[in-house]
């Protein structure tokens, strides 16, 4: 059986501020206007402490990916609202697929508009990065993380530096950066190879111009460029990012 990589939910982002006793929300077609550009329209600067006290609200949707092969794999199942509202099982049913039909879950990290929906695949063997529990943990508490952890299937950590096969054509690496143990996936299907890079790259512009967020430590981009290099190594003929359409680099 042929390998295919298939993006059943495209991304987009809103943004929401408080303001006079409401919640106020601004959207923008533009993936890096979604992210840092509406930032600085809403007046928010980096020196005025941390993202998440910034006054600057994200409602993201990521990038949520089919592999079908061997077996079934999703990749980022999504947010709260993705699973909650039905919207993850229409994008599989409109592929004649149930939560049922699904082998694998991969995470690429934990980032609630990445992972959250991973509740809807209980007992679904799980596929995340060495030391992305620990990041999770700092955002969602222990006691969830272990929660969620006991309702998943077996749980494959993503370790070293080499490549993990998942199934044929299907490997994982280490790419740190956007978090401390952020994966990607090389998918080699039909004749194309397939970057699925989560946030390591979110947009098309990280990946051709190398112009991260300006809310990442000096740390994390030391480490995301020296992921790039890793991924790029690859020459993918198709790069899925986290926040921005499918590209031929």
């Amino acid at each position: 059986m042929k390998t295919s990589v298939e993006v059943i939910i495209h991304p987009v982002c809103l943004r929401f501020s408080y303001h006079n006793n409401e919640i106020v929300y601004m959207f923008a077609s533009n993936p890096e206007q979604q992210l840092d550009e509406m930032e600085k329209l809403m007046g928010v600067e980096t020196d005025q402490g941390p993202i998440f006290d910034s006054n600057v609200g994200f409602l993201p949707v990521a990038s949520t990916i089919l592999i079908r092969g061997e077996k079934n794999i999703l990749v980022d199942p999504g947010n709260h609202h993705i699973g909650f509202y039905s919207m993850l099982k229409r994008a599989l049913n409109s592929k004649n697929l149930t939560y049922e039909d699904i082998d694998i879950i991969v995470t690429t990290h934990t980032h609630a508009d990445h992972a959250a929906a991973i509740v809807h695949f209980r007992d679904k063997p799980w596929v995340i990065g060495e030391g992305e529990f620990k990041d999770f943990e700092a955002i969602e508490g222990k006691e969830i993380v272990e929660a969620k952890k006991k309702m998943m299937g077996d749980i494959t950590e993503i370790r070293g530096d080499g490549e993990t096969e998942i199934m044929k054509d299907v490997i994982a690496l280490k790419t740190p950066g956007h978090t401390s143990g952020h994966i990607s996936l090389i998918v080699n299907s039909e004749n194309k190879k397939v970057l699925i890079a989560g946030d390591q790259t979110m947009t098309r512009s990280e990946y051709i111009n190398r112009t991260f967020s300006r809310w990442y430590p000096k740390q994390n981009l030391l480490d995301l460029n020296k992921s790039l290099d890793k991924v790029q190594k690859y020459k993918p003929d198709l790069v899925i990012p986290g926040h921005d359409r499918p590209f031929c680099p």
